[in-house]
């Protein structure tokens, strides 16, 4: 699998690796092979492209969501929201499975957790991501 910017990926391994760099707690991006990395940009790319996004596509012949008619240049939230959710693909944590498979709630004793809220409607593993991708999306627009 190979990543074609624009065509299958809004992000190249090469950017996400910079950005991982930085970021805390992502030192076990670094371990990934090349392919499980292209692997869950791509994936984390599809997931994002199905949001819907002010504005129109650049060109009627483009693949992805991505350049839109407003701006020559790719937003660095898009970007970041692909890492944010390609690093939650590759790492899910005990909870992001939980949510993976449906649970809606758990409870130990007097402690619960929900996983699904008004906020995070279970669209994407990462709420970083998340957060991110909703600058760019239609105010109102039903995130699930």
């Amino acid at each position: 699998m190979t990543i074609t910017l624009y065509e299958n990926s809004f992000v190249t391994v090469e950017t996400a690796d910079s950005y991982f760099q930085n970021r805390p707690n992502s030192e076990a991006w670094a371990d990934l092979t090349t392919l499980k990395k292209e692997q869950a940009l791509i994936f984390a790319t599809m997931k994002i492209n199905n949001f819907n996004f002010v504005g129109n596509k650049k060109s009627s012949t483009q693949k992805l969501e991505f350049p839109r008619d407003f701006s020559p240049e790719m937003p660095v939230e898009i970007e970041n929201a692909v890492m944010e959710e390609a690093f939650a693909i590759s790492f899910p944590s005990t909870h992001d499975k939980n949510r993976q498979k449906g649970i809606s709630s758990v409870t130990l004793g007097n402690s619960s957790v929900s996983y699904f809220d008004r906020e995070n409607l279970g669209a994407l593993l990462s709420n970083e991501a998340l957060n991110f991708v909703k600058k760019w999306t239609v105010k109102n627009y039903d995130i699930r």
